[in-house]
């Protein structure tokens, strides 16, 4: 594919001495209807899907368990994030108080979330952005916590993917409350991004000189949400580099290309497991990395765009994405528990966000919002699963005298299996195994497992599977 560095670098000169001259750059439109963008149907199916399956105000991932603090930042921290990008083109009053129970959430978890490490930087930029939609003082003092921990690790340390995250917190924190000592910190982390770039527009994950697209891509968004917040003039052409790296290893026809021939006997990974970092893990396949490149290129005006997003589309279902679309490690993978969910609430928080970056940026976003969502503060009904697909099963609970009942509807006679998981992905209990006519049944579940011991008090998963179809749903129980 050609590379965008040519075309993009007059455009970026133009828009450089637009912005020294003090005028200011209009948001970029969104795709003519013709081209039938994808973005607000999948924004709004995943909205739907994780105010439906709200548990305690927020919506978690079953593997909280393996590690609280990065599921936490992955989830409901992204949630956030992506809330409040919703927020700035179609602020109502409900979205405001999703906003608010998500920050209460962090702040009463705050000790459990915060790991000392400039990966804190998404934590605190989500407690700024929550604070500037609540302006609740509780809100601004663990931002400042938070933010005050992230200033005193050194620079030389805030490197790469992680030193982003610090500098998207810092540049936000400077434009909310003119802190001179953040804005600077995050000018200082900018100016030594450019000795990890590779000569093809890429960055690597960990090691220098590997090459990484999805790392690239997820600097990618980094970088578009630290110029919303600062306006520095150095990202633009890193972008277009960027931009550029990620255009040549796609292909509208296909999915992203991990490998290419370099000469007889050569072949150049574009993975940095492969590309001469052995201590990563393997960043090939996750549904991720589609909404990553979507970000780039929509800010660059990439016609790649619509092919990222479009493949994208053919992942989610009903405003759900598994953790891969390929490239499965091996169980004794330490990565391996993380990728193994057809329904990952990971990676939907992470494109949520994602995709709200991309609506925030247009110039047409207040229109989007209001014809995806209209009226959002009228009652409405709050059923799982959100969106089904014509012909699915469908499955909703409720909690009955200490037990939980679920509700169990198919279309059409099917073969049934439905099961009850723990945060572990280990299945607790099957419910129901066999065949089961069209219409609707109940199943109770007691809260014991197959052996008929008591389960612990927390959250679980509740999974239907009907010819071919499946619908995960988030338990609470209580003793």
């Amino acid at each position: 594919m050609r590379s965008l560095v040519p075309t993009f670098l007059a455009s970026l000169v133009l828009s450089l001495l637009l912005t020294l001259a003090g005028i200011p750059l209009a948001a970029h439109a969104a795709p003519t209807p013709a081209t039938r963008d994808p973005l607000m149907g999948i924004l709004r199916r995943m909205d739907r899907y994780l105010e439906q399956n709200e548990v305690d105000g927020v919506t978690m991932d079953w593997r909280y368990s393996v590690i609280p603090s990065e599921e936490i930042r992955q989830t409901v921290v992204c949630q956030l994030l992506g809330e409040s990008e919703i927020y700035r083109v179609h602020p109502t009053p409900r979205r405001r108080a999703q906003i608010a129970r998500h920050v209460d959430y962090l702040v009463a978890h705050l000790r459990d979330i915060n790991s000392g490490s400039p990966f804190d930087g998404m934590l605190a930029l989500s407690l700024l952005v929550g604070w500037e939609v609540t302006g609740d003082p509780q809100h601004r003092a663990a931002a400042a916590s938070v933010v005050a921990e992230l200033k005193a690790i050194p620079t030389y340390e805030c490197v790469l993917n992680g030193g982003l995250m610090v500098a998207m917190a810092m540049a936000a924190e400077h434009r909310l409350t003119g802190d001179l000592e953040a804005g600077n910190k995050a000018t200082d982390i900018l100016a030594g991004l450019a000795r990890f770039q590779n000569g093809d527009g890429s960055f690597p994950h960990w090691c220098l000189g590997s090459e990484d697209i999805h790392y690239t891509g997820w600097m990618g968004l980094e970088l578009v949400q630290i110029e919303r917040w600062s306006q520095d003039l150095s990202i633009e052409p890193t972008l277009a580099r960027m931009g550029g790296f990620l255009e040549s290893r796609g292909d509208p026809r296909d999915t992203t290309h991990y490998q290419a021939p370099c000469g007889p006997d050569c072949v150049t990974y574009y993975y940095s497991r492969a590309s001469g970092c052995g201590i990563d893990y393997d960043t090939r396949g996750w549904t991720v990395e589609p909404a990553y490149s979507a970000v780039v290129f929509d800010h660059l005006g990439s016609p790649s765009y619509l092919s990222a997003m479009r493949y994208l589309d053919s992942l989610e279902t009903g405003g759900t994405l598994p953790d891969l679309w390929g490239y499965w490690p091996p169980p004794d993978d330490p990565e391996y528990p993380w990728t193994i969910a057809d329904t990952s609430v990971v990676n939907m928080s992470i494109v949520y966000w994602a995709l709200g970056t991309i609506l925030s940026g247009r110039s047409d976003a207040k229109a989007l919002a209001a014809a995806a969502w209209g009226d959002e503060d009228a009652p409405r009904l709050t059923a799982v699963p959100a969106a089904p697909l014509p012909g699915a099963v469908r499955l909703s609970s409720m909690r009955v005298r200490g037990e939980i009942e679920l509700r169990l509807e198919l279309p059409r006679p099917a073969k049934v299996a439905l099961s009850v998981y723990d945060p572990g992905g280990r299945r607790v209990r099957e419910l129901f195994r066999g065949s089961m006519d069209a219409g609707s049944r109940t199943f109770i579940w007691d809260g014991r497992d197959a052996e008929g011991v008591a389960c612990a008090t927390g959250v679980y998963w509740a999974l239907a599977r009907a010819d071919g179809t499946r619908q995960t749903l988030a338990l609470r129980l209580l003793h």
